[in-house]
């Protein structure tokens, strides 16, 4: 029986639960809190909670309700009411302290006979790891984005190249960030999943490890076409993410500037973690939209022609398939799940961090305006084929051996 854990709960972090549990190996599922619908309505009815309850309600996951659970709702309680305060409480030491309160429950939990593996998370591995280990149980990691060391490497390249990029503040590091950790619990792993082959590439370089690959899915009747809202009079590109360095906004941006694509516009989706100046000295036709909601982001994808994501160092780049599953031909770095999952009738795979083919793969569309409406329904196909039942079963028939 597989011992699973998670800090909060995700999208992938629920169906790898339910991939266990639909194959009747799940022993349980440690997560601070996994509220219910009706705890959901009642968090909603009172006064200054209501900001705080959206958030929450990404980890209410319907299909694990009945799944056994070990939760710390008291302690998630309390850093929800220390984000709502604010101040020095709501940053990432609250995330942190979830992470420890996860391995010390799943360090205890881990001791039940009945579990042979524990399968858990970058930063939140270690006690349970090595518990796991003095027991001779397995130890399944789940890496949703490429290894730290890897990562290090990068953005020590990303600061040097776009050094007048930066915020004022430079590069922030974080005093939370447990680098050594993250090394021991990738040295005590007897299983790796990775989402991509980018992931797979950057965890051996570094460790070897046997690694299985388990692609992300979509939710396809979110994520989906709305083709009375497309128009392409205007060539009309979406970007969707953090619009930092590691996302690759620079290229993206000055390939926009030396494209000079005619009747065409740029929309970037998301935070601005960039310097200041860069934001108010955008190109031509291109409109900062800043964060949106999931409802409001499927809109915009719906009213976009293509989307393009250059980004350095990803995991998957979930982005990528819920704007194909919208109907958007991509444009995407090989950073990313892009090789893995785009083939030339649904969009173009360019080298990371290479301006000139960014520019040629910005060109190609702007000049064949008229292939879009079929590329269109072939990303849609596409990305009908990875679906999160895809993902769980990847995910179960990595860990059969273990459970």
């Amino acid at each position: 029986m597989i011992l699973f854990g998670h800090p909060t709960g995700n999208p992938n972090s629920h169906h790898a639960a339910l991939a266990h549990y639909e194959a009747g190996r799940l022993q349980a599922i440690c997560i601070p809190w996994m509220p219910s619908q009706r705890q959901l309505d009642l968090l909603g009815c009172l006064p200054g909670i209501r900001s705080q309850v959206g958030r929450l309600a990404r980890r209410n996951f319907p299909p694990l309700k009945d799944a056994p659970r070990i939760e710390g709702r008291i302690g998630e309680m309390g850093r929800l009411a220390r984000r709502m305060v604010g101040g020095t409480w709501a940053d990432e030491r609250l995330s942190y302290a979830a992470n420890d309160w996860l391995m010390r429950t799943m360090r205890i939990a881990c001791r039940n006979p009945a579990v042979s593996a524990v399968h858990c998370y970058e930063d939140c591995s270690l006690w349970q790891f090595d518990e796991a280990k003095h027991l001779g149980k397995a130890c399944i990691y789940d890496m949703p984005i490429g290894y730290y060391p890897a990562w290090e490497e990068t953005q020590e390249r990303l600061a040097k190249r776009f050094a007048d990029w930066l915020p004022r503040q430079g590069i922030r590091v974080s005093p939370f960030v447990r680098p050594v950790q993250k090394r021991k619990e990738m040295e005590l792993a007897d299983l790796v999943l990775a989402p991509s082959s980018f992931v797979r590439r950057t965890i051996q370089q570094y460790a070897d490890k046997p690694v299985a690959m388990a692609p992300y899915g979509v939710d396809l009747d979110f994520w989906r076409p709305c083709p009375d809202e497309q128009s392409h009079q205007t060539l009309k590109f979406i970007y969707a993410g953090q619009c930092s360095l590691r996302k690759g906004i620079p290229v993206l941006l000055a390939a926009w500037k030396s494209a000079g694509l005619p009747n065409a516009q740029l929309d970037l989706v998301g935070s601005w973690q960039l310097a200041d100046a860069r934001r108010f000295d955008l190109p031509a036709n291109v409109t900062f939209v800043g964060p949106v909601s999931a409802p409001a982001l499927r809109t915009l994808y719906q009213k976009s022609s293509a989307f393009v994501f250059p980004s350095f160092f990803e995991g998957f780049g979930l982005v990528i398939l819920e704007a194909m599953a919208c109907g958007l031909p991509v444009i995407v770095s090989d950073s990313t799940a892009g090789p893995d999952i785009v083939d030339a009738g649904s969009g173009q795979i360019v080298p990371t961090g290479d301006v000139d083919a960014l520019v040629e793969s910005l060109r190609w569309f702007s000049d064949h305006r008229e292939r879009i409406p079929e590329m269109q329904l072939a990303a849609r196909m596409k990305a009908e084929a990875w679906t999160w039942a895809h993902y769980r079963n990847c995910v179960s028939a990595a860990v059969a051996s273990f459970a």
